[in-house]
């Protein structure tokens, strides 16, 4: 297989590019045929600009969450423990989990509606990989991680505003 990142020919069924250790495993056989593809699959996450997250305590109340997220308008936090990726909330998670529970939003804990355990990808990862991602999880906000903590976060939008720029 052909890596599309530095052209390099690899044994059929590789997992990554010998010569530059590009994900191969993920591309399932596709072969970028166009510029376009070709930029997408090399292209890696940093040049989406990830913004710093915005983090919260999986103990913080779902208002303070709602609170916090109005006021960077952003539509997720991630929650950390100690420095450790625990979970993600998003707007989402507030309007389905926690909204129609006839409870004030102050009483009930982050803990009880964040999505525990998300999925997180590295900033050398390639953008087809996290539209990927994105596409099979059904997510709008993925934690971008290096050594285990996080760096950044990478949205719908950021993909978005990224391919706008490709099709002028």
């Amino acid at each position: 297989m052909k890596c599309p990142s530095c052209g390099s020919n690899n044994i059929t069924g590789a997992d990554e590019c010998e010569s530059c250790r590009q994900d191969l495993a993920s591309l399932d056989g596709v072969v970028a045929k166009t510029k376009m593809e070709k930029v997408l699959m090399s292209d890696p996450i940093s040049k989406l600009a990830p913004r710093p997250p915005m983090v919260i305590s999986k103990t913080a109340s779902v208002l303070e969450a709602v609170e916090q997220m109005n006021t960077a308008r952003r539509g997720s936090l991630l929650v950390l423990d100690s420095g450790i990726l625990e979970g993600i909330v998003t707007e989402r998670d507030v309007v389905l989990k926690a909204l129609g529970t006839k409870k004030d939003l102050k009483d009930i804990p982050v803990s009880a509606i964040m999505t525990a355990n998300p999925e997180s990808l590295s900033s050398d990862d390639s953008v087809a990989y996290a539209v990927n991602r994105m596409s099979i999880g059904g997510y709008r906000h993925i934690p971008i991680l290096k050594d285990g903590k996080p760096t950044g976060m990478i949205s719908i939008r950021d993909v978005m505003r990224y391919l706008s720029k490709l099709f002028p």
